[in-house]
Protein backbone atom coordinates (compact mmCIF):
# COMPACT_ATOMS: atom_id res chain seq x y z
CA UNK A 1 0.00 0.00 0.00
CA UNK A 2 1.15 3.57 -1.20
CA UNK A 3 1.20 6.21 1.89
CA UNK A 4 2.28 9.41 2.31
CA UNK A 5 5.76 8.27 4.09
CA UNK A 6 6.34 6.49 0.90
CA UNK A 7 6.91 9.73 -1.36
CA UNK A 8 9.88 11.13 -2.58
CA UNK A 9 10.96 14.98 -2.12
CA UNK A 10 10.54 15.36 -6.26
CA UNK A 11 7.37 13.67 -5.69
CA UNK A 12 5.93 15.73 -2.94
CA UNK A 13 7.07 19.06 -4.74
CA UNK A 14 5.29 17.64 -8.08
CA UNK A 15 2.34 17.01 -6.37
CA UNK A 16 2.15 20.66 -5.24
CA UNK A 17 2.71 22.47 -8.36
CA UNK A 18 0.11 20.17 -9.35
CA UNK A 19 -2.35 21.34 -6.70
CA UNK A 20 -1.41 25.19 -7.71
CA UNK A 21 -1.59 24.54 -11.31
CA UNK A 22 -5.24 22.62 -10.49
CA UNK A 23 -6.41 25.84 -7.70
CA UNK A 24 -4.99 28.16 -10.79
CA UNK A 25 -7.01 26.88 -13.11
CA UNK A 26 -10.26 26.64 -10.68
CA UNK A 27 -9.96 30.14 -10.04
CA UNK A 28 -9.78 31.29 -13.83
CA UNK A 29 -12.94 29.02 -14.55
CA UNK A 30 -14.44 30.44 -11.39
CA UNK A 31 -14.13 34.09 -12.64
CA UNK A 32 -15.32 33.34 -15.94
CA UNK A 33 -18.31 31.90 -14.14
CA UNK A 34 -18.90 34.76 -11.53
CA UNK A 35 -18.06 37.12 -14.73
CA UNK A 36 -21.02 35.98 -16.63
CA UNK A 37 -23.59 35.75 -13.53
CA UNK A 38 -22.91 38.93 -13.12
CA UNK A 39 -23.28 40.36 -16.55
CA UNK A 40 -26.39 38.26 -16.94
CA UNK A 41 -27.98 38.50 -13.76
CA UNK A 42 -26.94 41.17 -12.26
CA UNK A 43 -25.22 39.38 -9.21
CA UNK A 44 -22.61 41.05 -7.30
CA UNK A 45 -18.92 39.11 -7.37
CA UNK A 46 -19.75 38.35 -3.32
CA UNK A 47 -22.96 37.15 -3.60
CA UNK A 48 -23.93 34.50 -1.90
CA UNK A 49 -25.88 33.27 -5.69
CA UNK A 50 -23.18 34.24 -7.36
CA UNK A 51 -20.67 31.81 -5.69
CA UNK A 52 -23.00 28.82 -4.65
CA UNK A 53 -23.99 29.05 -8.27
CA UNK A 54 -20.27 29.01 -9.46
CA UNK A 55 -19.29 26.46 -7.10
CA UNK A 56 -22.25 24.26 -8.05
CA UNK A 57 -21.49 24.69 -11.99
CA UNK A 58 -17.79 23.69 -11.31
CA UNK A 59 -18.48 20.58 -8.94
CA UNK A 60 -20.80 19.26 -11.55
CA UNK A 61 -18.79 20.21 -14.67
CA UNK A 62 -15.98 18.09 -13.17
CA UNK A 63 -18.48 15.06 -11.76
CA UNK A 64 -19.51 14.87 -15.30
CA UNK A 65 -16.41 14.99 -16.80
CA UNK A 66 -15.06 12.32 -14.74
CA UNK A 67 -17.99 10.36 -15.45
CA UNK A 68 -17.56 10.33 -19.11
CA UNK A 69 -14.32 9.65 -19.03
CA UNK A 70 -14.36 6.59 -16.85
CA UNK A 71 -17.17 5.84 -19.13
CA UNK A 72 -14.86 6.14 -22.10
CA UNK A 73 -12.38 4.24 -20.37
CA UNK A 74 -14.34 1.81 -20.22
CA UNK A 75 -15.55 1.42 -23.66
CA UNK A 76 -12.47 1.67 -25.14
CA UNK A 77 -10.34 -0.46 -22.99
CA UNK A 78 -13.48 -3.18 -21.77
CA UNK A 79 -13.26 -2.73 -18.48
CA UNK A 80 -15.27 -4.29 -15.69
CA UNK A 81 -15.40 -1.60 -13.44
CA UNK A 82 -18.84 -0.30 -12.46
CA UNK A 83 -18.94 3.54 -13.76
CA UNK A 84 -21.56 5.92 -12.05
CA UNK A 85 -21.64 9.23 -10.33
CA UNK A 86 -21.68 9.96 -6.80
CA UNK A 87 -21.32 12.28 -4.32
CA UNK A 88 -17.77 14.47 -4.88
CA UNK A 89 -14.85 14.03 -2.54
CA UNK A 90 -13.84 16.57 0.14
CA UNK A 91 -10.33 17.66 -2.08
CA UNK A 92 -12.61 18.24 -4.96
CA UNK A 93 -15.30 20.00 -2.68
CA UNK A 94 -12.27 21.96 -0.88
CA UNK A 95 -10.58 22.76 -4.05
CA UNK A 96 -13.69 24.31 -5.72
CA UNK A 97 -14.70 26.38 -2.66
CA UNK A 98 -10.65 27.68 -2.80
CA UNK A 99 -10.81 28.60 -6.43
CA UNK A 100 -14.44 30.00 -6.24
CA UNK A 101 -13.39 32.27 -2.97
CA UNK A 102 -10.63 33.12 -4.63
CA UNK A 103 -12.00 34.56 -7.54
CA UNK A 104 -15.40 36.14 -5.66
CA UNK A 105 -12.33 38.52 -4.25
CA UNK A 106 -10.58 39.32 -6.96
CA UNK A 107 -13.63 39.69 -9.29
CA UNK A 108 -14.61 42.21 -6.18
CA UNK A 109 -11.28 43.95 -6.31
CA UNK A 110 -11.17 44.61 -10.05
CA UNK A 111 -14.47 46.51 -9.88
Amino acid sequence: MFGAADISAFGALAVLVMLIIWIVVLVWVAARIQGFMTRQAGWPALDWRNVLASIVVLIAAIQLGNFILDWIDRWLFAGSYPVGLGFPGAFLIGSVAIGVGIAAVRTRREK
